[in-house]
């Protein structure tokens, strides 16, 4: 059994890597942990039947993984979506197939009413215990061999099918391939649709062998320029692609799969000059062209070498393990003799069960004939179970045309589907034989076929003349029809359908004449050349758009992530321009995608000129949350929120490993510091850290885990800042001034995401800056270029979604009175205390906050994309609400400490005289005695406050009365002096 077998790798290996899905990883203990949570969930309402179809509704990835171990756990069916497809379709196929359990990411979609909805998440506090004693071994009473999944044909001929998938089925497929059982040290790229039946291979052909299943991002998968990069990166060593992507990617990146001990291609007939051209040039220890219906779960493989591509047809190989193959005759006979055509036949272990519920076509499809023993030897027969005398033998017929091999009698050929069988000239006619026929010609990229009722001739002599060269008269084409680029199902596969609808869409249009493109119906100029009319082509050949408009969007047209390879590849063919998928994504609107290929790689902040941000980043879709400084007292007060707001799915915190605490302890710590880790078991577990360093250009993480980030996050909340009074400027620098450029460039780069940055008032001590143009120049508002804010003000004006927020001196929170022991204010109020006296400067006005309003601002105005492109000054909008010099001393007295205000240089002489700097003001004594205007120090210069605009801030804030301004008062300065003497700070 799957499940048996993962529980003794949870019991044996807990610690063996199970799923690699970018930074984020589940052993195998925590792996089988989260899914007996999941399991017991799904069980609370009521008993689960054996075999019970459950939906799965989650994208390749961690989640889908846990999913699907968690249903086998409860002895029921799996029955995945990739849940992008239209949700009527699935609800309708959920429907089909009696399903009433549906597990989902989360529940913020109502597209799935009346079926009990399961959320991932709340499974387990993966992030802060890792134990491996939470591994236990789910009582597995299923069947030994019981339906596994139900996945569905892509039902281009019709309404698709309900295939059950047994787990016999599985485990043979894991154990009997031609390359398995893979080993424990394999690492399995995954990427497929979840119900395409290639992810099985992926995901539990790795699980059974305790291998890891490394989590293949869809835009880095059909990205020729990142995927080389990928795999060499997660030290990937298999990969199975559907053929169609394998096309594209090996005919702009030939040598993508080099890293790999095993490439497979599958899901059609494989393309001779494809893997010519891979194993042309740096290929992979194994090339395999593999050959399977859903209904066989993989049922031959064949290992490619080059001599075979010097042919025009590939071999399908023999039949895996105890799998079976018969060719049959019109009469359901067995043919033996090489090189005569029969329909496909299978069976064996990998035979499906049948369609669910689908009588009739079981009965067309799933047959029962009788083999004598004279049929059960020489060339013809390959079949991995011993048949004495007579026997009747359960077979599936594929509908697929083969035939042995002349020269290699014992492997098989695959010439076409049975149902592409026409009759042309008198004559029964093979189409996808004319196909690889053709193909083989260097004038050909690829080829394709329809039926149409009608339509124009189209004369393409030079291939002509080849097809009249190499294939008899009754077999040539009549008409050609010239296109660049395929309809694909979701799954990857050729969209005949699509095709033929494009076919006749193009015969009503272009009957006016001249050169018609077949599958847009629109005249084409053979001479155009530049950028504009041929990339106007290609769209017009991927998405079926005549003259496509300049705002119109290639993704928001319904371009799949294989259409976006096949662009990225017709673009370096006919523009011979490189593009990545990140500058696709970057220019996805017609006009700009056309000024960037003119104007070639233009800088990274230049990439969103004039691209407004659409992103909701609490949307159902996203809720990736990129946040930096959670180890600090603001950033770990936004931290609490944001895992508490139900649209964020998941925030990854990047933090440093210091004094001997590792980046996740050190995040645990600060928010147990401020009294807000949370006590459910709940909430951490959306808490991802990553290791960082914030000074280097990758943040310290690698291309790989950087690459997976910036495309990742829904948004990026920027707040760390080092901050140290007995420290120069150039010491700062690397990570407040440098660490905010490098964070600046991973909100560029990648997919598009805001970008909301957060300054510290310690910033004004060390180089402060400002932002409207009305200040006057003031000490505590000196710009300079150098400064965090002033960077993000270039890719700002350059139309990078930006916000930027700048609170004034942070107290507080005004309930529970946790502050920061070691901040500019409270070490300076402290100090006052202890030595009975404070300071006096003129006209000095502190413009204290709560940290509880600072934060409630911050996410309320980021929560609206309109407030995008503002600077925001998060304090008091009146002036007479911040309390002077006199004010604070006030405050003082009243909560029962009789300081009195002396002139600033005897203050300082008396803190240096009593020792105190030795105490609470000792890392404030550089800024206090520092002289910045002849023998003025930098505070004597903070005289005379200036006034800071809030126009911004009432506007984004009016009526929202949870982020309003609440004064510091009495009562907070006690609560903080309380929260100071519990923790064991303060004591004054």
């Amino acid at each position: 059994m799957m499940e048996r077998v993962l529980a003794q790798h949870a019991q044996e290996h807990p610690d063996a890597m199970a799923v690699l899905d970018g930074p984020p990883a589940l052993t195998y203990g925590i792996l089988l942990a989260r899914a007996t949570c999941l399991a017991d969930r799904l069980q609370l309402k009521d008993k689960v039947e054996a075999e019970e179809p459950v939906g799965i509704l989650l994208s390749p990835g961690l989640s889908q993984v846990v999913a699907q171990v968690a249903v086998r756990l409860v002895g029921a069916s799996c029955v995945p979506f990739e849940p992008n497809q239209p949700p009527k379709r699935i609800y309708e196929l959920l429907r089909d197939v009696a399903v009433r359990r549906v597990i989902i990411e989360d529940l913020s979609t109502n597209r799935y009413q009346g079926f009990d909805l399961y959320p991932m998440g709340h499974l387990e506090p993966a992030l802060f215990r890792h134990d491996s004693h939470l591994v236990t071994q789910k009582d597995c009473l299923q069947k030994e061999d019981g339906r596994s999944h139900i996945l569905f044909t892509s039902g281009s001929t019709g309404k698709p099918k309900p295939v059950q998938i047994q787990t016999s089925s599985i485990l043979h497929l894991a154990m009997k391939n031609n390359m398995t059982p893979l080993s424990h040290t394999d690492r399995v790229t995954a990427f497929n649709n979840p119900g395409f039946d290639l992810s099985l291979f992926e995901m539990w052909a790795t699980l059974i062998a305790r291998g890891t299943i490394v989590v293949l991002p869809k835009g880095v998968a059909t990205d020729p320029s990142r995927l080389p990069a990928f795999l060499t990166d997660t030290r990937a060593s298999v990969m199975i692609i559907p053929t169609a992507l394998f096309n594209v990617i090996a005919s702009t990146a030939p040598n993508a799969f080099c890293a790999l001990h095993h490439a497979i291609t599958a899901g059609e007939a494989a393309n001779p000059r494809a893997l010519r051209s891979v194993l042309e040039k740096e290929p992979p220890e194994n090339l395999w062209n593999g050959y399977g219906p859903t209904e066989g779960t993989t049922l031959t493989m064949y290992r490619v070498t080059l001599s075979d591509c010097l042919g025009d047809r590939i071999s399908i190989g023999q039949p895996i393990g105890k799998a079976i193959v018969y060719l049959l005759d019109d009469n359901l006979e067995p043919i033996e003799e090489s090189g005569i055509h029969g329909e496909l036949c299978i069976g064996g272990p990998g035979k499906s069960a049948g369609y669910l519920h689908r009588s009739r076509e079981n009965e067309e499809r799933f047959i029962k004939i009788l083999i004598s023993n004279r049929h059960t030897k020489g060339p013809g027969i390959i079949d991995g179970t011993t048949v004495a005398g007579s026997s009747i033998v359960e077979l599936y017929r594929i509908g697929d045309i083969g035939q042995w091999r002349r020269d290699k009698p014992e492997f098989l050929d695959y010439i076409g589907r049975r149902d592409t069988q026409v009759k042309h000239q008198g004559f029964l006619v093979e189409l996808e034989e004319i196909s690889r026929i053709t193909e083989s010609n260097p004038l050909v990229k690829s080829f394709a076929y329809i039926i149409p009722s009608g339509g124009n001739k189209q004369n393409q002599d030079a291939i002509f003349r080849f097809a009249q060269e190499t294939l008899p008269s009754y077999m040539i084409p009549e008409p050609f029809e010239r296109i660049m680029t395929f309809p694909l199902t979701a799954n990857g596969k050729f969209d005949r359908q699509a095709l033929l609808d494009s076919y006749a869409q193009g015969s009503r249009e272009g009957e006016a004449g001249g050169k018609r493109n077949v599958f847009n119906g629109t005249c084409i100029s053979t001479n155009g050349k530049d950028t504009r009319s041929v990339l106007a082509r290609i769209w017009e050949e991927l998405l079926q758009v005549s003259r496509p408009k300049p705002e119109q969007d290639f993704f928001l047209l319904g371009a799949s992530s294989i259409q976006a390879a096949a662009l990225i590849a017709l673009i370096q063919h006919r523009l011979e321009s490189l593009i990545t998928m990140d500058e696709l994504h970057a220019h996805s609107r017609f006009s700009s995608l056309c000024d960037f290929l003119d104007a070639g790689q233009a800088p990274v902040e230049d990439r969103h000129k004039n691209a407004p941000d659409h992103t909701n980043w609490e949307s159902a879709a996203e809720g990736r949350i990129f946040l930096t400084g959670a180890t600090g007292f603001v950033g770990a007060h936004i931290l609490r929120p944001l895992i508490e707001r139900p649209g964020v799915k998941q925030i990854a915190c990047l933090a440093q490993a210091r004094n001997g605490q590792s980046a996740v302890a050190r995040v645990q710590k600060a928010m147990e510091k401020y009294c807000l880790f949370p006590d459910s078991l709940e909430l951490p577990q959306k808490i991802l850290v990553l290791e960082e360093d914030i000074g280097d250009e990758q943040l310290g993480l690698g291309s790989t885990q950087f690459n997976w980030l910036v495309n990742w996050a829904s948004v990026i909340f920027h707040g760390a800042a080092k901050v140290n009074f007995c420290e120069s400027y150039q010491e700062h620098h690397r990570d407040n001034v440098k660490g905010t450029r490098n964070v600046l460039n991973a909100a560029a780069l990648g997919r598009r995401k805001a970008f909301h940055l957060t300054l510290h008032v310690e910033y004004r001590c060390l180089r402060p800056i400002g932002h409207d143009s009305r200040h006057a120049k003031h000490p505590r508002r000196q710009s300079t270029d150098k400064s965090p804010a002033c960077l993000a003000i270039r890719p700002w004006e350059k139309g990078l979604p930006i916000a930027i927020y700048r609170p004034g001196f942070i107290i507080g929170d005004r309930v529970t009175g946790a502050s920061n022991p070691y901040d500019f204010i409270t070490r300076w109020i402290v100090g006052c205390i202890e030595m009975g006296t404070f300071p006096r400067i003129v006209d000095m006005r502190f413009e204290y906050c709560t940290i509880d309003f600072v934060c409630s601002s911050v996410l309320q105005i980021a929560s609206e994309n309109r407030n995008l492109g503002q600077a925001y000054h998060i304090l008091s909008p009146d002036r007479t609400k911040c309390l002077t010099v006199e004010d604070t001393i006030t405050l003082l007295h009243e909560a029962g400490y009789p300081v009195r205000m002396i002139d600033y240089s005897d203050w300082v002489e008396q803190a240096v005289k009593s020792g105190t700097s030795e105490g609470s003001l000792a890392p404030l004594m550089p800024v206090l005695q520092e002289r910045v205007l002849g023998k003025l120090t930098r505070w004597e210069c903070a005289q005379f406050s200036p006034v800071y605009e809030c126009t911004n801030t009432v506007r984004a804030l009016a009526g929202c009365p949870e982020a309003q301004y609440k004064p510091f008062t009495i009562d907070v300065l006690r609560r903080c002096m309380a929260f100071w003497k519990r923790k064991g700070f303060y004591d004054v």
